[in-house]
């Protein structure tokens, strides 16, 4: 080990591992702000501008409040399958990415917020 100090191959190493780990997080944080292939918002938009709102019974309506946003109004929804903590995210068309990334989570029974990984 003294040897591998002595020759600067630890230093390298250490180098090599620091950068390996900035680039794995300039990478996530470019994957959560690049738009969605097609539209002009990204995942990190759909869960800061959309909500979910009771529509009748356990259908819910996803409602964004920047315009751009439109087409997730449009192209998705949530129902209700159980109690408050059983909704159901779902999309269509260019928008199915958003099936596999958000959720609804429901903050009482009339309103929920739209929460996605990154």
């Amino acid at each position: 080990m003294s040897n591998l100090v002595s020759n600067g191959h630890l230093p390298n190493l250490t180098t090599f591992i620091m950068a390996f780990i900035l680039t794995s997080l300039a990478n996530g944080a470019a994957l959560e702000s690049s738009n969605i292939k097609g539209y002009k918002f990204s995942i990190r938009d759909v869960q800061t501008f959309c909500v979910a709102k009771r529509a009748s019974g356990d259908n819910l309506s996803i409602h964004c409040k920047d315009k751009r946003l439109k087409a997730v109004g449009q192209s998705c929804e949530g129902w209700i399958t159980g109690g408050l903590d059983a909704a159901k995210f779902s999309c269509g068309g260019g928008l199915w990415v958003l099936n596999s990334r958000c959720k609804i989570e429901m903050r009482g029974a009339s309103n929920g917020d739209v929460n996605c990984e990154f």
